[in-house]
């Protein structure tokens, strides 16, 4: 599949048994087309499903796993993505020169196109608007969880410390620190 497949192992979500539509198989072979892509409705599109059908699979009950999964499929697609466009600049593409309907020679340039849309991608990496993309978040609040989990258990004054930190970290206004 990938490098990294061991971080696309996911356990498929319930399904009711059909013909078509989200069977196991199908998530599957999404997640792969996703890590190759990084473009959820050309994955979705590729299994024969929709992508609003895909964002409504990732919310059910049960599909913890599937959105992980998802979220590194979708970072390993737009690395692969990105990596591609770079090395499409260094290329050049060779065009046919045509007159009165002959080809008389061929003439090599960059594409443009699409030396501009590597850079707009490698802008979003040094800019950080990449790093603020929804997925980066939750696996970055997924690893501080882990780390935390790891580390635990905390005692009442560790924890009125850590509070604060996680809820900044999460987007939640700071509230009481509460043992749960």
């Amino acid at each position: 599949m990938c490098k990294n497949s061991s971080l696309l192992r996911f356990t498929p979500v319930p399904h009711q048994r059909r013909a078509r539509g989200w069977t196991s198989q199908a998530q599957i072979a999404f997640i792969a087309a996703l890590s190759r892509c990084g473009v959820v409705a050309q994955a979705a599109r590729s299994v024969g499903c929709s992508p609003r059908s895909a964002y409504l699979l990732r919310r059910k009950a049960g599909a913890d796993s599937f959105a992980a999964a998802w979220d590194w499929a979708l970072e390993m697609g737009l690395d692969e993505s990105r990596a591609r466009a770079v090395a499409l600049i260094r290329g050049k593409r060779e065009r046919p020169i045509v007159r009165r309907g002959r080809i008389v020679g061929r003439r090599t340039d960059s594409d443009t196109r699409v030396m501009f849309a590597a850079l707009r991608a490698l802008g979003a990496d040094r800019d950080g608007r990449r790093a603020a993309m929804p997925h980066n978040q939750r696996i970055a609040l997924r690893h501080i969880l882990t780390t935390l989990v790891d580390n635990g258990p905390f005692s009442p004054e560790e924890w009125a410390l850590l509070s604060p930190a996680l809820a900044a970290v999460a987007g939640a206004p700071p509230g009481p620190a509460t043992l749960s």
